[in-house]
């Protein structure tokens, strides 16, 4: 618990720049979704760091087209406005 000045600033400041941050991170994905939330960003972020811990695992990194699809579907899995892009496949 923050009881000085200096930390409750400091903590007061972190809030506000996490939450313009935020902001500024969503804007890409509102473009398409203007529903985006939130938790939309983290469970993409989450997504993707899921994907990039699953590939370290492999014993043969896959293709660039390959790849920036895994990403894709596995950032899409836990949100809840999910951006469809549309797919290369016919």
């Amino acid at each position: 618990m923050n009881v000085k000045e200096t930390a409750v600033t400091n903590a007061a400041n972190l809030s506000f720049f996490m939450v313009n941050f935020s902001y500024a991170l969503l804007q890409p994905f509102r473009q398409q979704n203007p529903e985006y939330s939130i938790l939309d960003l983290k469970s993409h972020y989450h997504g993707c760091r899921y994907a990039i811990e699953t590939i370290k695992m492999l014993p043969q990194k896959p293709d660039a087209i390959l790849l920036a699809d895994i990403f894709q579907q596995i950032a899409r899995l836990g949100a809840i406005h999910p951006v469809f892009q549309p797919s290369a496949d016919p």
